[in-house]
Formats: structure tokens, sequence, C-alpha cells
């Protein structure tokens, strides 16, 4: 009997029904409905995301820093006058993104890092060249080069080759203190899109240095793809410490030492002779067995029964002996 209204609640309830003010069943079901909005939905990709993001390195940036004063060193030493070299911060982009900010015709070369089993690609400024080339041929001074977008000739190819020499021997002194790296150079273009080792869309570590001749400022690119990276990354997540370079430099110089006191088998080889088991057996005292060689033949010398060295039998100090006159790789 609680739940029964009174007369004002029902006389309340009837107006508010008239004046709109409550909506009944049907009214309810007539309100008109918001339309769906159709929203687009796009893939992500995860791996490109991760690989894309911007990851500390610490020992490549002590690896680059090292680098750029070697260089410096390096490229005065070479041109025989002051050179400037500075370091910018490394970036991670696309490759795709990068080759759009690089002129037509550019220089772009393939350096193969062996025991890496990757490579990366240093790119010189046009006007990096013409300065080094200038000073080659003896020019006192260095005047600003002009830029024709034509292709290098061959004598400029030719100092481009000098330059990608001095990139690789301190790129692999830089590397040693983390990873030891043989650099060896593959080719050169100077188009992009002739490079396909690398996907338009693979992330790539991109560092640049501005170089200063004199008056003239220009820069060289390095640009390692990220998977190159990647595949040694556990060496890469800390840098070296003094201590940590000094104590590999002492166990090397211990390991080195302990290594020269291995004893090893020598044995020079006059000469060979198959027989059989026969001929063998019946030799007997004043028989003569002629071998495979000569008396003026070149002696075989083993270690451990492989062929190391090629020599001529003699005497020395009052012993045989064997003077080493070629080695054997």
């Amino acid at each position: 009997m609680d739940q029964v209204l009174s007369q004002a609640e029902i006389d309340a309830l009837l107006g508010g029904i008239s004046d709109g003010e409550i909506l009944t069943e049907s009214a309810v079901l007539e309100e008109p409905q918001e339309e769906t909005v159709e929203k687009q939905v796009t893939d992500f990709d995860f791996i490109r995301f991760t690989k894309g993001k911007k990851e500390r390195l610490p020992a490549l940036e002590f690896i680059y820093d090292r680098f750029s004063k070697s260089f410096r060193s390096a490229l005065s030493l070479f041109m025989e006058r002051e050179v400037e070299v500075g370091p910018a911060p490394a970036q991670y982009v696309e490759y795709n993104e990068f080759i759009k900010t690089l002129p037509l015709p550019t220089n772009m070369n393939i350096v193969v890092t062996e025991n890496l089993n990757g490579f990366f690609i240093v790119i010189f400024d046009a006007k990096l060249i013409f300065s080094v080339l200038e000073t080659v041929f003896g020019s006192a001074t260095i005047s600003p080069a002009r830029i024709e977008g034509r292709e290098f000739t061959k004598i400029e190819f030719n100092v481009i080759r000098k330059l990608i020499d001095l990139v690789s021997v301190e790129m692999e002194k830089a590397w040693e203190p983390v990873y030891a790296i043989h650099c060896k150079y593959s080719r050169s273009e100077i188009n992009p899109n002739y490079i396909t080792m690398v996907a338009k869309e693979e992330t790539v570590n991109l560092n640049e240095f501005t170089i200063e001749i004199g008056d003239i400022a220009s820069w060289m690119k390095i640009c390692m793809p990220y998977g190159v990276l990647e595949s040694i990354k556990g060496y890469l997540v800390s840098t070296p410490s003094r201590e940590d370079m000094e104590m590999r430099e002492k166990w090397m110089a211990k390991m080195r030492d302990r290594i020269m006191d291995v004893p090893v088998e020598a044995r020079a080889i006059l000469g060979r002779k198959k027989m059989s088991l026969h001929e063998f057996a019946s030799l007997g005292a004043g028989n003569v067995v002629m071998v495979d060689r000569y008396v003026d033949d070149a002696i075989d010398v083993e270690i451990h029964k492989k062929t190391k060295f090629r020599g001529k039998m003699g005497v020395y100090k009052g012993s045989k002996a064997v003077r080493v006159d070629e080695i054997i790789q």
C-alpha cells in the first residue's frame, strides 16, 4: 500500500506528461538516434615504431666522438693545413627521408665491414672534395667551389678514394675499444636510388660532421642501417671506461705473452717416398731410396703437419739448419 500514489502525485504526473517534461515509452522510441560516425582505421607497425624511435647508444656516441677527433688529425695531416671537424647529434631516420635531403648528383660510398657482416655509407659534400682537390694540387688558397650538378671526374674520384681510405682507417681505430671492425671499400654511386642494399622504409643511424677548411664550410655524413647496429646492440648500450680499456689491454698483452710461450712442433721435410710394404720389408743396408726432391730443391718446413715455410738446407754455427726463404700463407 506504500507504493500507491496520492491524488496530488497523480495530478503532478499527468501535468508533466501533458507539458512534455516526462517522456512516455512511445516518445522515447520515436526520439531520433545519433548518427554513427564511421572512423578510419590504419595499421600500426610496431616493429617500425620500435626501430624508428630515438635510442641512446652511449658506446656509439663514444665511437663517433673518437672518430671526429682522429679524423680531424688525419685530414689535417693529409691536407697539410688546419682542419676543424665537429660532430652533430646522431639521428634515427627513414632511409627514404634521408636520401630526399641529398643533392643530385651526390657522392655516396659504400664501405663493407667484413667481420660485422654489414656496411655503412659515407657521403661527402662536393665542396669538401673540391677543397681537398685544390690542396692536393698545390693551391695556396681554397676558393669557393662551383657546384655544377655534373658527375665527378676520374681525378676527383681518386681524391674521393683517398678520403674513403682515411675514413676507413679512422673508423677502425674508433671502433676498436668497443667492437673490432675491418673496413673495405666496395663502390661509389652518384644516385641514391642505385643503392638497393637498404630498403627505403628501413631506419638508419645518421651521423653528420661539419668540416671547416679555411673559410670553406662543408660536411660529411655516415649512414649505417639500424639492423647492423642491432646485431651488436649488447656492445653499444654501455660506454667502455678508461679502466675497462686499460684492463682489456693488459689482458691482451698477457694473452699474447702466454701464446708466444706455447711450444710448437717444427719439422723440415727433406723428401718423401711412397713404397709398398713388400718394398719396405726388402730394404737392407746399402740400399738407396730415391725421394721426390733434388738436393738443390727448396725444403718444406711444417708446423703441426702444415707447410708454413720453404727454405734451403745449410749449416749455422756448426749445426744443420734451414734458412727460411718463403712464407706460405
